[in-house]
């Protein structure tokens, strides 16, 4: 890949392991500005340093737990005090839990995260990928979204059942419904927006979950999970490639578009996973 993204801003969640540090890594070779939301800011100085001596150019942290939605609208309007262009904003960050876990805002920390800081952090910065000639959002998603039939409305939280592969499936299913939401409600404006699933991949994701069974069942899964520079390479596209660039509202798979579930081709379920979002975050799209 040999795209040319200079002077072109990239914004990037979940950069500082994985295949966000990876896509950071390409992205910044290709030319492009990084500026990244790290939770833990001694990984991202780490990650600063590598890409100042890969580029000569300075990469820009942001520290932010995106578990709170306070601190999500905070590195929103740090990035927004920047009055910097926004081209590309890749949607990275995930977690994966074994046990139910609550946010300081009292939700289901995996929804909280894989979904919601999506939703929060994306809308707060619309006006700006709007004003932004050919912007582009890439939102990471996964096969996982298959684990479940549907959204299920009557326990978003996970608080009557927390089933670990169906709660990280639903959170999946929900950024490739948001991703369809969001690319209807911004195709008018030139802003592409695009989701992808990167394969069982080695990462860091579940690593917040040390002991047991699922401990025992990644190290099994480990063999096949592909390196991170292969996970890496749909968002890699799906950020740079001039092939995507009237793409919108598709989902990708090894830089290919690749069907859905029927669940996450429903308007119906779409619209109302928007509403209850609406809700909660207390955001609406201008």
């Amino acid at each position: 890949m040999n795209e040319n993204l200079e002077n072109k801003v990239c914004l990037i969640t979940g950069a500082t392991n994985g295949i966000g540090e990876e896509s950071a890594k390409e992205l910044n070779k290709m030319g492009a500005e990084i500026i990244f939301i790290a939770r833990n800011p001694e990984k991202g100085n780490r990650l600063k340093e590598q890409l100042l001596k890969e580029s000569g150019r300075e990469a820009t942290m942001i520290v932010a737990d995106l578990s709170s939605q306070a601190e999500v609208k905070k590195a929103a309007e740090t990035f927004l005090s920047m009055e910097k262009p926004l081209d590309i904003l890749l949607n990275n960050a995930g977690i994966m839990n074994r046990e139910r876990n609550e946010t300081v805002d009292g939700l289901e920390e995996v929804f909280s995260v894989n979904h919601l800081a999506y939703f929060t952090f994306t809308l707060l910065l619309a006006e700006k990928l709007k004003s932004t000639s050919g912007s582009r959002v890439v939102n990471v998603a996964s096969g996982a979204h298959q684990f479940v039939k549907d959204m299920n409305f009557e326990d978003l939280q996970s608080e009557k059942t927390f089933r670990p592969m169906q709660v990280y499936g639903q959170s999946k299913l929900a950024n490739i419904l948001f991703t369809k939401s969001l690319s209807e409600k911004l195709s008018s404006f030139g802003v592409t927006v695009n989701c992808l699933h990167p394969g069982f991949v080695s990462t860091g994701i579940g690593s917040n979950n040390n002991q047991g069974l699922w401990t025992f069942l990644m190290f099994l899964a480990k063999p096949f999970a592909r390196k991170t520079d292969k996970g890496a390479e749909t968002s890699i596209y799906l950020c740079s490639s001039s092939g995507v660039k009237d793409t919108t509202g598709e989902y990708f798979v090894d830089c290919k578009v690749e069907k859905v579930s029927e669940a996450a081709k429903d308007p119906k379920q779409a619209a109302k996973l928007w509403e209850i979002s609406e809700e909660i975050t207390g955001l609406r799209l201008n």
